[in-house]
């Protein structure tokens, strides 16, 4: 599975300009939610069950303790729910005809 850290990861919207680029990945993420359906409120509820873990069972404190937490809930955020529903919705970007030659 490829992850995608951000617009210009995704490749039907390389070449196009920063605000059309912004809408289509908006439109993308919601296309690709409706598509995945209830499996992506599975992976939602299960990232933040592992966030919550990880928070409550490593004992880390302070600032850098805090700073890794949080990488950690952004990584599995990304990976377990954004990837897959950017994924879903490549699929429609294909079907609207992106790229745009």
């Amino acid at each position: 599975m490829k992850i995608y850290w951000a617009v210009d990861n995704v490749p039907e919207l390389k070449g196009l300009d920063k605000q059309e680029q912004k809408r289509l990945f908006k439109e993308c993420n919601k296309e690709g939610r409706k598509r995945i359906g209830s499996a992506f409120w599975i992976r939602l509820v299960i990232a933040i069950v592992l966030s919550v873990v990880v928070a409550l069972f490593l004992p880390l404190g302070g600032l850098i303790g805090g700073a890794m937490i949080g990488v950690f809930v952004a990584f599995l955020f990304i990976v377990l729910v954004q990837s897959p529903t950017i994924e879903a919705g490549r699929v429609w970007l294909q079907e609207q005809g992106y790229p745009k030659e």
